[in-house]
């Protein structure tokens, strides 16, 4: 089940919130799971700039997200992915 419905250009996007672990750190990072239900299927990680020392911490952050600042946070990731 999606977190949260976002839609960049044309697309609908599925997204969902993950933590991982910054290397050589002891924080963690909130990145958005990211994928279209358009042909063709797609998905990506989109980084966002939100780290904590605490994980439950970041999922609270990501819960207030809006879904402007989600879509910016997908579209951002998408264009510097595009040639």
């Amino acid at each position: 089940m999606a977190w949260k419905e976002v839609t960049v250009g044309d697309t609908r996007w599925s997204v969902a919130p993950v933590v991982e672990r910054v290397a050589n750190a002891g924080s963690w990072r909130l990145m958005l799971s990211c994928r279209c239900a358009g042909e063709p299927r797609r998905s990506v990680w989109a980084p966002t700039e939100l780290q904590s020392s605490s994980r439950s911490d970041l999922y609270a952050q990501a819960d207030r997200l809006s879904d402007d600042r989600v879509a910016a946070a997908l579209a951002r990731h998408i264009a510097h992915r595009t040639p």
